[in-house]
């Protein structure tokens, strides 16, 4: 099977299961498959959602039912909530519709808000709608990405050849000032 058909059969199911673990990236990627027509973007935006409203569900009642026994073992990640309780307390809903964006606390913040007083109903219903406007957003803004990367590169196809070799020569001088660097 080709790598288009591949992409094509299994491409929603990918950016399902690798969007539990890195979001932006693999709607990056497959903004890129929209652009290139092997995906259609509003199952891409539905699954990036669905991923993002899975991994967020998850580590909310994860820190309603054992917050403390794992802050307790965790003295890093007990700082990390220590220092956005105030704001998270503060601002619940902005939080909640902010923390896709915030990169470094997509753990922390839906963990701080489930150890504290928002009903896991209300906190559902919004990281619903924060899932869809994060997924939506990170789709469009790759599809957009995608266009200008692919119209730049369309240009400069008729100097591939030299800027192939000029990053290969790059790369060479870069490791071998390493080496040198770590033979002083």
């Amino acid at each position: 099977m080709h790598p288009s058909e591949l992409l094509q059969h299994y491409g929603y199911y990918a950016v399902l299961v690798a969007g539990l673990f890195e979001g932006e990236t693999i709607l990056m990627l497959g903004a890129y498959a929209v652009h290139q027509g092997y995906l259609s973007m509003l199952p891409l935006i539905a699954c990036g959602a669905a991923a993002a409203f899975v991994t967020d569900q998850f580590n909310f009642h994860l820190a309603r039912r054992k917050g403390a026994e794992l802050l307790a073992n965790r003295p890093k990640l007990a700082a990390h909530i220590e220092r956005v309780t105030g704001f998270v307390k503060k601002h619940p809903i902005a939080t909640i519709f902010g923390m896709r964006f915030a990169w470094g606390f997509r753990i922390v913040l839906p963990a701080t808000l489930g150890m504290g007083g928002m009903s896991a109903g209300l906190y559902a219903v919004l990281d619903a709608v924060a899932a869809i406007v994060w997924a939506t957003v990170v789709t469009l803004f790759g599809v957009e990405l995608s266009a200008m990367v692919h119209s730049v590169f369309g240009r400069l196809r008729p100097y591939e050849h030299q800027l192939i070799l000029g990053a290969i020569l790059i790369a060479l001088v870069v490791a071998l000032l390493r080496q040198w660097r770590v033979r002083r």
